[in-house]
């Protein structure tokens, strides 16, 4: 809730005795500023000054795991991923060339060179696959598949030599002229996939084969890749940048050294970063270019409906200060406590301005008014902290309270938000009392604000008009009614599990990705960790049998353990790979074109051998060892599909967790679908919870300063009804809940409630059939300040992400289904009461 009401609510509290401050301290603070506003003014400078600097050290953390808790399961198993293994972040290099043969030779020096550099753990150029493809035909394939592939051989080629038999029979004639000629027997897996066991073969060996590659081309073999593994995680934004300027330097050193440099013409034409540290920087430059481009925006709106309201520049100043000052108070703050924004409270600072700017327009409003009926400053500031300062305090609080009430949420996205946006308001709060105040008092000191003439004060203006409100107790009922149905539709509202739908809307792909793609596996696993190497062999040969069932088929893709290298049945294998090979062998010629090439393929590996963990390759070893040199204890498991869909992330993650240990519990599991799934199931779990956390606050404060059910009622009443009505649009527009704009509901309790508040007390203080004038004057203001806090969240809008497009939207759509329940239902509900109690007044003007 912030400060709704201008002077009419201020009024309210001025001749109710309605007051949370005191005359006597509020005039010793006010004089004592008043002494010395110079000074207050520097002092405030030097904070600010002082909090801009913390702020510039402020990370952007812009990875899904950085939302969740250190205590998620995923984010544990990916500690000691981490911890065992060490980053699985890379850094690619992509070295563009058309002269792969004079570039290759030179890939291991130039390896050498970056990996000499202390802040480069590793750097692969090329992979040894000699002994994977030897023994490709008995690693790939099992011992069944083989047996079929045999019989399947045996078949076909039967088949065509009868057919070929027959054709022989044929007129000679026939067969030289245009009749029908012979077909040979083809088996293409490249072009023509059939449905039998030796295609099938042909495909289980260029699938398998096909991941191991000796050196890493892109996909339009326009660039050879080499792989750099840093000493850190690229989640460190500072070092991410680092290690790309060291990256670069020493490739451009080395490559002018060997071939006088890099450009067009040279071996090298061209150098392209890309990987985990390089998209790590481009989206944080992405939400900080978004962010300071929310705040620009929303600023320049903010400061044209002050100058359009107040026609003054005077105003443009006293409100923007203070309240830009909060806001960058409260980047100190973030900077001293979280250290970092994440991709929801990045945007905060766009929010607060339209929160905190409607304490400056209430603080400005209430000082011109008093000013003009004559006061001093001093006393024109006294009435304006004693009635608007009050009022905005109880704003504050409330609205600080839902905001903070995010803050038992186990999600960073809400808990972060929350937080931040509670110490927001209190300090944009403080600004204003504060640097208002010192601010306004300079000003008058170098130019006095001018006194218009009054022709008649809001105090002899409130009670001119006393006709009742055109709507009553019918209206209330059909909006209580329309507030029903849209409740009961609620359960349509639909929830987006998509994360494609809900990220950049620039889809084209950067340049460096493009020229990387294809250079190493884009996939992003999961992995599971077993606690030695007998378990995960089991959950490998669990893995092997799940992929055989509906459910596998559907959301797994493939599995890499140190076991799916080592073939079991080694000999029995090898003998079936020799009839197989034998009998390809005699009968090759059948074969042609396409074909004929992947048969030759599959007889240059007809000499497979048995080996164990210790003769493969140092570089498959080193994927599956980890620090301490225990070999085998790590699966990778890739899920079929987008692992940014909602539904197959959860699927997968049920499907990871049915494995069974030695223990007979659910291994350890991470990765980016698993982290996935853990935020869906944490925003399920803590938006219910914040929600109801956030009403029974906001619920509880107003029952501790109202004091009466009917008043409770009254506040409650257009808060509740914007909420269903809420929803019943997001059922109309099929707007679907996502975690970016889930916030919105907890959020919109303490904003939402903010008007009712200030409508009320305008209508206790002037009395009963006082509703119609109570929307004239205090509800104008509400317009006026709702219109703030949706220009806030609506700089959101602007973002690059669609997520918080939708939270911006969602945002606005409430704020204004509160105001008109504000300013319709509930005055027909104080117009309703004040008919049953007496009867109204007769029309006059």
């Amino acid at each position: 809730m912030t400060g709704h009401a201008l002077r009419d609510t201020c009024i309210a509290h001025e001749d109710k005795g309605y007051r949370l401050l005191k005359e006597r301290p509020v005039r010793l603070f006010i004089a004592l500023i008043h002494r010395r506003p110079l000074v207050v003014l520097i002092a405030s400078m030097a904070l600010t000054a002082w909090s801009v600097y913390l702020s510039m050290g402020i990370g952007i953390k812009s990875k899904m795991k950085d939302l969740l808790p250190e205590t998620a399961p995923s984010v544990v198993a990916l500690q000691e991923v981490n911890k065992r293994l060490g980053s699985a972040d890379n850094l690619i290099v992509a070295l563009v060339s058309d002269q792969f043969k004079a570039l290759i030779p030179h890939l291991g020096g130039i390896a050498d060179t970056l990996q000499a550099h202390p802040d480069i753990r590793k750097v692969e150029w090329r992979q040894d696959v000699e002994l994977i493809d030897r023994n490709a035909l008995i690693i790939f394939p099992t011992l069944d598949e083989l047996k079929d592939h045999y019989q399947s051989l045996r078949e076909r080629i039967r088949d065509e030599v009868k057919k070929r038999t027959r054709l022989l029979d044929e007129d000679e004639a026939d067969a030289e002229g245009d009749g029908p000629t012979f077909k040979r027997f083809t088996y293409s897996w490249a072009e023509h996939e059939q449905d039998d066991g030796l295609s099938n073969l042909g495909r289980t060996f260029r699938t398998g084969r096909g991941k191991y590659r000796e050196y890493f081309y892109n996909m339009l073999h326009t660039a050879v890749g080499l792989k750099v593994h840093p000493v850190r995680s690229s989640g460190d934004l500072k070092f991410s940048r680092h290690i790309l300027e060291v990256t670069h330097d020493l490739l451009n050193q080395e490559l002018e050294r060997r071939f006088g440099g890099v450009g067009k013409g040279q071996v090298v034409s061209q150098v392209v970063l890309a990987g985990g540290y390089r998209n790590t920087v481009e989206r944080a430059n992405q939400v900080k270019s978004d962010m300071l481009g929310s705040i620009g925006i929303a600023f320049g709106i903010l400061s044209l409906i002050i100058m359009v309201f107040f026609r003054s520049v005077r105003a443009l100043f006293c409100v923007l200060i203070p309240v830009a000052s909060g806001i960058v108070w409260t980047g100190g703050f973030v900077a001293l406590t979280i250290g970092y924004v994440n991709l929801i409270t990045a945007f905060i600072f766009a929010i607060l301005l339209g929160l905190g700017i409607d304490f400056g327009i209430h603080f400005f409003a209430r000082y011109k008014e008093e000013h003009a009926l004559g006061r001093t400053p001093v006393d024109a500031m006294v009435i304006t902290h004693q009635n608007c300062g009050s009022a905005s305090i109880l704003a504050a609080v409330t609205t600080s309270s839902a905001f903070a009430a995010l803050s038992i949420a186990d999600f960073r996205g809400f808990s972060q938000f929350g937080g931040v946006a509670a110490a927001g308001v209190l300090l944009s709060l403080l600004a204003v009392i504060v640097v208002f105040t010192a601010l306004v008092f300079a000003i008058e000191r170098v130019s006095p604000m001018s006194r218009p003439v009054v022709e008649q004060t809001a105090r002899q203006a409130r009670h001119q008009n006393r006709r009742p409100f055109p709507l009553s107790g019918r209206f209330v009922l059909f909006a209580l009614g329309v507030g029903v149905f849209c409740l009961s539709s609620a359960g349509q509202v639909g929830f987006e599990l998509d994360m494609n739908k809900l990220m950049q809307k620039d889809t084209v792909k950067p340049e460096y990705q493009r020229v990387t793609y294809g250079t190493v596996k884009s996939s992003a696993p999961a992995v599971l960790i077993a606690a030695n190497s007998k378990e995960a062999r089991s959950l490998h040969e669990q893995l092997t049998a799940m992929g055989k069932t509906p459910e596998g088929k559907q959301f797994l893709k493939e599995h890499q353990s140190l076991f799916a290298l080592i073939p079991t049945k080694q000999k029995d294998k090898i003998t079936w790979v020799g009839k197989i090979c034998r009998k390809l062998k005699r009968k090759v010629k059948l074969f042609e074109g396409d074909s004929r090439e992947g048969a030759d393929e599959i007889l240059k590996r007809c000499e497979p051998t048995e080996f164990a963990v210790e003769d493969l390759p140092d570089w498959v070893k080193a994927k599956f060892t980890d620090k301490t040199g225990k070999v085998g204890e790590f699966i990778f498991v890739t899920p079929r599909g987008s692992i940014n869909n909602g539904e197959t992330a959860l699927a997968f993650r049920d499907l990871m967790l049915s494995l069974e240990t030695q223990a007979g519990t659910a291994p350890a599991v991470t990765g980016k679908p698993i982290v996935w799934a853990d935020i869906i199931t944490a925003m399920y779990v803590d938006g219910k919870k914040t929600t109801i956390a956030a009403f029974v606050t906001v619920f509880l404060l107003l029952l501790l300063f109202e004091r009466s059910l009917v008043a409770l009622g009254l506040i409650v009443l257009p808060l509740v009804l914007g909420i269903a009505y809420t929803l019943g649009l997001m059922v109309l527009l099929g707007i679907k809940i996502n975690f970016f704009n889930m916030l919105v509901l907890p959020t919109i309790i303490g904003i939402g409630v903010d008007d009712g508040v200030h409508i009320y007390h305008r209508y206790r203080e002037l009395g009963p059939n006082s509703a119609r004038y109570v929307v004239r004057s205090t509800g104008m203001a509400a317009v006026l300040t709702s219109l703030t806090t949706s220009v806030g969240f609506g700089s959101l809008l602007t973002a690059n992400l669609f997520g918080l497009n939708s939270l911006g939207l969602l945002s606005i759509i409430a704020i204004f289904a509160a105001l008109f329940t504000t300013l319709f239902v509930m005055p027909a509900a104080m117009q309703w009461l004040d008919n049953r109690h007496s009867p109204a007044p007769s029309d006059t003007a």
